[in-house]
């Protein structure tokens, strides 16, 4: 497998050198498309992005290359609405309106990335943010196009490993290079795509690589080393033979300035062929996807453990371990191969305008290294597809009216062996029918859908199968030119995942032991949103407001009680409410000089609570952040800065997060007219403040990085 990825980098390199003559007559630049042009894919009926009922966002190329941050989750999570899990900078999944894991799908293209990242936080997204020719992210209830998993809302990457179109001058290709000072990380990411007769073949390959990032204090925010100090303390008093100088030596160990274990290594190759006709067009591609990361926090767990264990009598042998210890970090060697297949005929007929489908099948191995040896085996296996048949727009009662329906299904075989095993083997298999349709009468409009699905889970001892329905209607309004206001009302369900059901074991990532409850029924939600996009002059203005009520959100909750070492939780239904809002306000500011002045504020904001009382665990908290772009020609001067507040609406066992302000900056150049180069020079958090993520398990152990500085070229031909 390691031979695919150095000989299909190989060939990318050959590709950009024999391209490389051809540069500055080939640069074409699609970045800058309007949004009343951009057309969201995620949305079966294709609707342009400022015409969607509910939120969404279309992250283009370039807007994730100026605002890389490492993984896919970290590069969005400045998008209104969005946060991240952030578990390290290898592994960090979505959050979308405080919802993560299950109810939000990240996907491929569409399709399942077929990895085991919704089983635990500290497992890797199989997909980087600089694979993608765009993002789009469907914030809110997606589960009419993508099912229950996708009752939080969408991450859907385009990556273009199979082309749908010809190259319009038979050869282009983009390179990206970047290196940063926090973690003496190194990027490279490439393609190339070129016709061959009536195919058109695409390349690509990446390579990411940090060392042990750099923060401005302790790795333990002040909160947790307190409540650490009253435990010994505690101990101290049970404990007469436990002196001084160890308890001092304890508090020196406090990791000060890195955030140890947290070095990361990957990389992906891939090769994708098209067939692309007048009216379509079906493709191939094959992609090898290789990671060795540390695990930051997994340690710490394992250390607290092994302390109650060996106890006061084995203080050698204790040491001994801890020697041990230092070189026996917990890492991750992770694996995949995927195969997919990709096509879509326009103009079938009277009566069918677009059919499209996707296909993709992969192969997913990752081992937990503690030290040298194999703890942990997890595997995953199994493919994933969708079709979808848009009928051709008709003329109704004094409107439009246009459609969609499709079939969705998965199959994955997952597996756990090892010392960590806490949940057993186990198939998941999941069918989805779905229809969408629209009436627009242009000053206002229907929309609604219809999904039915079933869900069937297996392991040697138990099985479960559920029936779920979720449908939604919305209505729209253009009151006047360039505004456009939508309700949307839905109802959605989802089914339980094995992890909820059949649990039982000690999960270090989350410092607990997870007993599941195969008696879960089907999370129901009824939502409500209210959608607005207008226009003030030169000012653009876009927000939402939501509310969804669950009946029976299924979480895991403390028991008051432990196991192993860790506290004990139980995964159980309750009922509970989130709402919120996000905006976004963007306009010029006028002229300096030779400079064009633009200003951007977006916010956020969600509340969870437990019908019964008390607050869902790992919301995030009200959020603002506010820009100044000046732009001339060939050069844009960005500085930002994001602040987030205190988060003390807190879960039992979940200690408050403090507010932050991170001041950003970036100097966007492009030295000639017509070469396609562009350098990025950015410094994140200036100030070196101290910030952690409320969304993350880990963020009393593992803050943001602190001061960091990234020079980025990028070369497009």
């Amino acid at each position: 497998m390691r031979n695919l990825l150095a000989s299909t980098s190989s060939l990318l390199v050959l590709g950009l050198l024999t391209a490389a003559p051809a540069a500055a007559q080939t640069h074409t630049d699609g970045d800058q498309a309007d949004a009343d042009v951009i057309v969201v894919t995620s949305q079966p009926l294709g609707v342009t992005a400022d015409e969607v009922v509910g939120g969404v966002e279309v992250v283009n190329r370039r807007h994730l290359e100026d605002n890389l941050s490492g993984s896919l989750a970290d590069t969005i999570a400045h998008e209104p609405g969005v946060s991240t899990t952030y578990f390290g900078p290898a592994a960090s999944r979505p959050v979308i309106r405080g919802l993560g894991s299950d109810r939000v799908r990240v996907l491929v293209n569409g399709v399942g990335l077929i990895d085991a990242s919704t089983n635990s936080p500290d497992h890797a997204v199989a997909s980087e943010a600089l694979e993608a020719e765009s993002v789009e992210i469907l914030r809110g209830p997606a589960a009419i196009a993508y099912g229950g998993g996708a009752i939080g809302g969408v991450v859907n990457v385009i990556d273009g490993r199979i082309p749908e179109e010809r190259v319009e001058d038979g050869l282009d290709g983009r390179f990206y290079a970047s290196m940063t000072s926090v973690d003496e990380g190194e990027t490279a990411a490439g393609r190339v795509r070129f016709n061959a007769g009536e195919f058109v073949i695409n390349l690509e390959a990446l390579t990411r690589t940090a060392d042990n990032y750099d923060i401005p204090g302790y790795a333990e925010s002040d909160l947790f080393r307190l409540f650490e100090e009253a435990e010994h303390e505690h101990e101290d008093e049970d404990h007469d033979d436990h002196d001084d100088e160890d308890h001092d030596h304890e508090e020196e160990e406090h990791p000060y300035g890195t955030v140890e274990n947290s070095r990361l290594d990957f990389s992906s190759a891939s090769a994708g062929i098209s067939w692309v006709g007048e009216n379509g067009f079906f493709g191939f591609a094959v992609k090898q996807s290789d990671a060795l990361y540390g695990v930051p926090g997994h340690a710490h767990a394992h250390g607290e453990d092994d302390h109650e264990d060996e106890g006061e009598d084995h203080d050698e042998d204790h040491d001994h371990e801890d020697e041990e210890h230092d070189h026996g970090d917990v890492r991750i060697d992770l694996e995949q191969t995927r195969y997919d297949l990709r096509g879509e005929w326009r103009d079938l007929g009277e009566h069918i305008e677009r059919i499209r489908f996707s296909f993709g099948v992969g192969s997913y191995e990752h081992v937990e290294l503690e030290g040298d040896e194999v703890g942990t085996r997890f595997t995953n296996d199994g493919w994933e597809g969708r079709l979808e048949a848009r009928h051709t727009p008709v003329e109704l009662w004094g409107g439009s009216w246009e459609g969609a329906a499709g079939l969705q299904a998965f199959n994955r075989d997952f597996e756990a062996a090892g010392e960590e095993a806490y949940v057993p083997p186990s198939e998941t298999s999941d069918w989805g029918l779905f229809i969408v349709e629209r009436w627009d009468r242009e000053t206002w409009g229907l929309e609604g859908g219809l999904r039915l699905e079933t869900r069937e889970l297996d392991t040697p001892t138990e099985s479960r199968d559920f029936d779920t329905q979720s449908f939604s209607g919305s209505v729209f309004v253009r009151p006047m030119r360039d505004t456009f206001l939508a309700l949307t009302l839905s109802s959605s369900e989802r089914a339980p995942t094995d992890v909820e059901l059949f649990a039982d074991g000690p999960h270090v990532a989350t410092r607990s032991y997870e007993t599941g409850n195969p008696a879960l029924d089907v999370e129901k939600a009824l939502s409500a949103e209210i959608t607005a996009r207008t226009t003030i002059g030169e000012w653009g203005l876009e927000g939402s407001i939501f509310r969804a009520d669950y009946d029976g959100f299924i979480a895991s909750f403390p028991t008051g009680e432990e196991e192993d070492g860790f506290p004990v939780y139980e995964y159980r239904q309750e009922d509970a409410v989130l709402s919120g809002f996000e905006g976004r306000i963007e306009g010029p500011l006028g002229s300096v000089g030779v400079f064009d002045l633009s200003g951007e504020l977006t916010g956020e904001y969600v509340r969870g609570e437990l019908d019964d009382g008390g607050n869902l665990p790992r919301i995030p908290p009200l959020s603002f952040t506010a820009g100044v772009t000046a732009s001339t020609a060939r050069h844009d001067l960005h500085l930002e800065a994001e602040w987030a507040d205190v988060q003390d609406e807190t879960a039992v066992e979940e200690l408050k997060t403090q507010s932050y302000v991170l001041v950003n900056a970036r100097w966007t150049m492009e030295p000639f007219d017509d070469r396609g180069m562009r350098i990025v020079l950015e410094g994140r958090n200036l100030t070196d403040q101290e910030a952690r993520v409320h969304t993350s398990v880990l963020k009393d152990l593992v803050p943001l990085p602190g001061r960091n500085f990234r020079a980025a070229l990028v070369l497009d031909f």
